[in-house]
């Protein structure tokens, strides 16, 4: 398989991680994005110079062996502990079919140099949404991901939402502002969907936009504002976010 999902993370996973089949989907009629990999590292405290470095070693050993794979590594910048996500791209579910012989030959890496290091690793699979998705890809080192969990009683009534207001912002600025991915397997603590908004660098962030809600209220009027946001808020059971920023020295985003 041409995904160090399965070349470095079974050597780290004692157990699977117990998936659970999403309840809420966009439905057969919509358009299937690709699918994405990711595997969660929770670093040991004082280990991260020899993970990095453990990482950047199999990098070197899989080029040199000309193995085809992509992977992007983002590390958390807030939340508790010190955190790596690995992410790949899959055409689909088949993909996860195929072995990477490649892979085989740079393993006792994974054994000897990243496995020790690491204190839990979790794994899933998330399904790009284009509907309401930018869609170009971004190359922008800097990410802002937000969570969303939804309520078993009125979950039902976030997508309808995140459509309606996301068509007023490509109608207004010409595209949306993110990515959004279904969660295809989750855990008791996953949540069900979340965004991906890029940015060039932190000062970014300080630039000030229009939210969301105001660029809808300024094509449908307040009433229909408080209505969607009312009901885009009761679909939700949590929310969280954190930034991420990606390892170029542990990334090969491309071949």
């Amino acid at each position: 398989m041409k995904r160090l999902y399965k070349n470095l993370t079974k050597a780290v996973l004692s157990a699977v991680f117990s998936f659970v089949l999403v309840t809420f989907s966009m439905g057969q009629t919509q358009s299937l994005g690709p699918l994405m990999s990711v595997t969660e590292f929770t670093i040991k405290p004082g280990h991260d110079t020899q993970f990095q470095e453990g990482v950047k070693a199999w990098k070197a050993c899989y080029i040199a062996e000309k193995g085809e794979w992509t992977w992007k590594v983002w590390q958390r910048q807030q939340g508790e502990g010190n955190v790596y996500v690995l992410a790949s791209e899959m055409p689909n579910w088949a993909e996860m079919d195929k072995n990477d012989p490649v892979g085989g030959k740079c393993y006792s890496l994974v054994t000897a140099m990243i496995d020790p290091h690491i204190e839990k690793a979790t794994s899933h699979v998330t399904r790009l949404l284009p509907e309401i998705s930018k869609n170009t890809p971004t190359t922008d080192e800097l990410i802002s991901v937000g969570f969303y969990e939804l309520s078993l009683t009125d979950g039902h009534k976030f997508l309808p939402a995140v459509r309606e207001v996301s068509a007023s912002m490509a109608k207004a600025e010409g595209t949306v502002r993110g990515y959004w991915y279904s969660w295809l397997t989750m855990g008791p603590d996953s949540p069900n969907y979340h965004v991906v908004t890029p940015y060039k660098n932190f000062a970014a962030m300080d630039i000030t936009r229009d939210s969301i809600w105001d660029i809808y209220e300024k094509e449908h009027g307040k009433e229909k504002r408080d209505a969607i946001q009312a009901q885009f808020r009761s679909s939700l059971k949590n929310v969280w976010t954190y930034h991420y920023k990606m390892n170029k020295d542990m990334s090969r985003p491309v071949k």
